[in-house]
């Protein structure tokens, strides 16, 4: 692995979220940005398209960044310490395989890849990896700090344990995609379920550990694309249930946020107010919880290249937990699709 002091970043694939993570990069210390890649060049010139956060650089001046529209190219010529490949899931194995195989260290959108079968992949290129170049999927809810801060409560059981939590999201069709929208496509997607509700099975995952089972139904349209998904997540103890739908009118626009009773208090948050997440202790007024600054997207790559460095920093999240997620959502699914409770 490369021990050079500043890491030299590419970053493929240029839409919203390549976009997003060329302006994180450059707010870390340590870490230059000295190539993007993407087929379609005019995604360097063209306007900022949608997403449903803000954050992602809007810049379409890149100084003496080099530009590219071939990826075995680029992983060439410009000698790259750390990959973000944020591209259509299809793409996640093959591009990720070529990455470690050239000693790059990758940082993969999430989800990790399609099926387990592919994140098995996956997992194999990792640890055949030239140079012991690591791989990351990018479950930023496991670095953003109204979620980080739940873990906290979870593992110190400081106002006991989880009687029940429920997780939401909500989401306008993502209709920012270009050309054929390859978003709604549940064969290159992974739908409603894989693309968007995974980001609460994975903190559920992360949260309480995979369940014993799930018992999920959903609501399809009338081309049998999935729109809603509800699952009950079996613990044998507490209730936890999450819900995603990306179905919603773009009046209403995002939402997510949980609502978490432990024995002693309840917490909950919701991202339309902009506020913390607010804790109702059993005894005592309610108060708001003091989060650090930055979000998930920042934290997720500052600890990446702190992990790479060699830095003492917690296991946050490995690949094997990444396709462990991807396990659990195809569960989900078809326990939906079969109207049955599956075991994990």
């Amino acid at each position: 692995m490369s021990k050079k002091k500043v890491k030299r970043i590419g970053v493929v694939g240029f839409g919203f979220m390549g976009r997003m993570h060329y302006g994180n990069w450059k707010k870390i210390k340590g870490a230059q940005v000295v190539a993007l890649c993407d087929k379609d060049l005019s995604q360097f010139t063209s306007s900022m398209q949608g997403g449903n956060v803000k954050g992602a650089d809007t810049s379409t001046d890149f100084g003496t960044t080099k530009l590219y529209d071939d990826y075995d190219r680029m992983l060439a010529e410009m000698d790259l310490d750390i990959v973000s490949i944020t591209l259509p899931t299809p793409l996640h194995l093959p591009l990720t395989a070529k990455a470690l195989k050239a000693g790059v260290n990758v940082v993969c959108e999430k989800p990790m890849a399609l099926d387990t079968a592919s994140c098995d992949a996956m997992l194999k290129a990792a640890k055949e990896a030239t140079n012991g170049a690591k791989l990351m999927i990018a479950h930023c809810l496991r670095f953003w700090p109204a979620y980080t801060f739940l873990k906290k409560l979870v593992e110190s059981k400081k106002y006991g344990a989880v009687r029940s939590a429920e997780f939401l999201r909500f989401s306008p069709p993502p209709g920012w995609s270009k050309g054929s929208n390859w978003l709604l496509d549940e064969s290159k997607s992974g739908g409603v379920a894989l693309d968007l509700h995974i980001h609460d099975a994975d903190m559920i995952h992360y949260l309480f550990g995979m369940p014993k089972s799930v018992s999920s139904s959903a609501s399809y349209a009338e081309s049998g694309t999935m729109l809603h998904i509800n699952t009950v997540y079996n613990y044998n103890g507490p209730i936890i249930t999450a819900t995603g739908n990306w179905s919603i009118t773009p009046s209403m626009g995002f939402d997510a946020g949980y609502l978490v009773i432990f024995e002693h208090a309840v917490v909950r948050w919701n991202c339309t107010t902009g506020k913390p997440p607010q804790v109702c202790p059993e005894k005592g007024a309610a108060f708001e919880a003091k989060l650090g600054d930055g979000d998930g997207y920042l934290h997720e790559l500052q600890w990446f290249i702190d992990f790479i460095n060699g830095k003492k920093v917690p296991l946050i999240i490995t690949p094997e937990q990444s396709r462990n997620s991807v396990r659990l959502v195809d569960a989900e699914k078809k326990s939906a699709h079969t109207r049955k409770t599956i075991k994990l």
